[in-house]
């Protein structure tokens, strides 16, 4: 049976994505090859450094980045070759990164129409159009034709699946759902390595005795990092002894350690990026904290059996998939530090709740995979071709 060749063009192939391009390489009539270009050097939209696997073409870069709206670096980007590769491979499927590899997604488009192959939109969702900053107005129109030319929807969260009904009067029976996630397979084997090593860490990093508040990923501004600072300095003067802990790295560092006053430099631990041991970290934690815009240490914190506390806005919602309030963590207003810390005191305050908390974690996470995930992407490539 004649293999169906399908090319994936993103902006970068960050760490957490390397699985899920392995398994989706691995089934059976799949020809997978995945486009991508140069990324950012520091925080969340870099490359993974072991890209291996599946097949896998690195294309040259044309930057065209632009500030957000915290003044962090967006990344955005065209890659003038695209177009020429995939003629050249005859792809039958193609499924394009949204709204953020715009530029490329130009090019995909006339491809899949000029030579009638099957185009698929991953969605992540977007919010109102109302709502969406001026660029991304100006673009909508072209957007849209990209959107409502497709022929088949793989979408990442719940709330991805309402924006594309909402905003484009999607069919239901051409959204394909896969879950986003990260590769846990391999957390409980990390959790027994680790286990010895985590006083001694704590111990290392002056962590010994308080309550860990950790968040992992990018050192961005967007990401409100300094509201977990904030609310960590609040437990310390009530009482509860606590240190926020960051594993990451991040164009914005130097910008975060100057808003902050000595008070709370002296309370956080900047550990730098970890991705081979990050399940040490994890462990080394009471809980897991995202402030505002999201990553998927939702999920390796739940599948280390942590709780989990965030902003309820976190993929526009799209959170609420991952965290059930009250269950297996808490999620809480957008950019409310009082919030924030009412969630965490009322954690650190109940042993039962805490431990009750940490199990449900667990639980949630096993629901979550990358082969469920893999699977929806599959259904869609079917669908875009056999509908």
């Amino acid at each position: 049976m004649k293999k169906i060749k399908v090319a994936v063009s993103q902006r970068i192939i960050p760490h957490y994505r390397i699985p899920v391009f392995k398994e989706l390489s691995s089934r059976d009539g799949i020809n997978l090859t995945v486009f991508y270009g140069n990324g950012l050097k520091t925080g969340s939209q870099v490359n993974s450094q072991k890209i291996t696997g599946f097949t896998a073409k690195k294309l040259r870069t044309i930057f065209l980045n632009y500030k957000g709206v915290y003044g962090s670096s967006q990344l955005r980007v065209w890659h003038p070759s695209l177009i020429f590769q995939l003629i050249r491979g005859r792809f039958d499927v193609v499924i394009a990164e949204p709204s953020t590899n715009f530029y490329n997604d130009i090019f995909i488009y006339l491809y899949c129409k000029l030579f009638s192959k099957k185009f698929i939109w991953w969605e992540s969702g977007t919010v109102p159009k109302n709502q969406r900053p001026l660029f991304r107005r100006m673009i909508d129109p072209i957007l849209s034709l990209f959107i409502q030319g497709a022929d088949a929807y793989i979408t990442y969260t719940s709330y991805a699946d309402e924006s594309l009904v909402r905003d484009f009067s999607i069919a239901p029976t051409k959204i394909f759902r896969a879950q986003n996630t990260t590769d846990t397979s391999v957390i409980s084997k990390e959790m027994l390595e680790f286990s010895s090593k985590i006083e001694e860490t704590k111990e290392k990093l002056g962590l010994t005795g308080n309550k860990v508040c950790l968040y992992i990923g990018g050192i961005e501004v967007r990401k409100k990092i300094i509201n977990l600072i904030r609310a960590t300095t609040m437990l310390n003067e009530l009482g509860v002894p606590s240190r926020t802990l960051i594993v990451g790295d991040g164009p914005d560092k130097e910008e975060l350690i100057n808003r902050m006053t000595s008070v709370e430099l002296s309370q956080t631990v900047f550990a730098g990026k970890h991705i081979d041991d990050a399940t040490l970290y994890i462990m080394m934690s009471d809980v897991v904290v995202l402030p505002s815009a999201g990553g998927l240490s939702v999920i390796q914190a739940m599948a280390c059996g942590k709780p989990f506390i965030g902003s309820e806005e976190i993929e526009h919602g799209g959170i609420r998939d991952y965290v059930i309030n009250g269950f297996n963590g808490y999620l809480v207003k957008e950019d409310d530090v009082v919030d924030l810390y009412e969630a965490m005191l009322d954690l650190f305050s109940n042993e039962t709740k805490y431990l009750e908390f940490c199990l449900n974690a667990t639980t949630k996470s096993k629901e979550i995979s990358v082969e469920n995930m893999v699977d929806g992407i599959e259904d869609a490539i079917n669908f875009s071709l056999y509908k």
